[in-house]
């Protein structure tokens, strides 16, 4: 299939030339995200992820390039934004624990109890995957990577169950602060 009668197959949504490029390509865009992530889980999550939102939006009649040159641009931004993304969510939930850890040390005996009851509390708000990443990395000191093979899941589907445990512990503490300090 020469490359302008791939184009226009995939201009008009046809899943065969759609095909042809993702098995043409994938080794190549593996390869690529391999590099910038630097984890296979990522890497074929961002490309599927490409492949789902190009397929979604076909925005293949503004390409100007050659298709597989299109898909190399976008997987490229794909991974860069997953690597900061990841980057991002990692050193807000290190600041986090040290923040919480600053916290406790300088807590009188009373308010510790507390904070560990409202921290029960919260547990018990999450999914049951989202106990078991937290578990996995707080308490078994595994990494990200380690964890979400054990849990049989994506490193991008581990770093969501994370996100939204953390949002919820957060949220939960939080609102505590406020009501606390709306009270004095």
């Amino acid at each position: 299939m020469s490359e302008n009668i791939l184009l226009q197959g995939l201009i008009k949504g046809d899943a065969k030339a759609f095909e042809k490029l993702y098995k043409k390509e994938y080794n190549t865009l593996f390869s690529k995200a391999m590099k910038v992530l630097g984890d296979e889980f990522k890497a074929k999550d961002a490309i599927n992820e490409v492949f789902l939102q190009l397929w979604e939006r076909n925005t293949f009649k503004n390409v100007t390039v050659s298709p597989e040159a299109y898909v190399m641009v976008i997987l490229h931004h794909k991974c860069i934004h997953m690597a900061t993304t990841d980057t991002k969510t990692r050193t807000k939930l290190k600041n986090l624990e040290i923040s919480l850890s600053n916290q406790q040390e300088n807590q009188p005996i009373e308010e510790q109890q507390e904070q560990l009851t409202k921290l029960k509390l919260a547990t018990e708000e999450l999914s049951e995957k989202q106990k078991v990443a937290i578990e996995k990395i707080y308490w078994q000191k595994l990494s990200y990577k380690e964890a979400s093979e054990q849990m049989g899941v994506s490193i991008n589907s581990f770093n969501e169950h994370m996100k939204r445990a953390m949002q919820k512990y957060r949220r939960i503490f939080t609102l505590e602060s406020v009501t606390k300090n709306h009270h004095i």
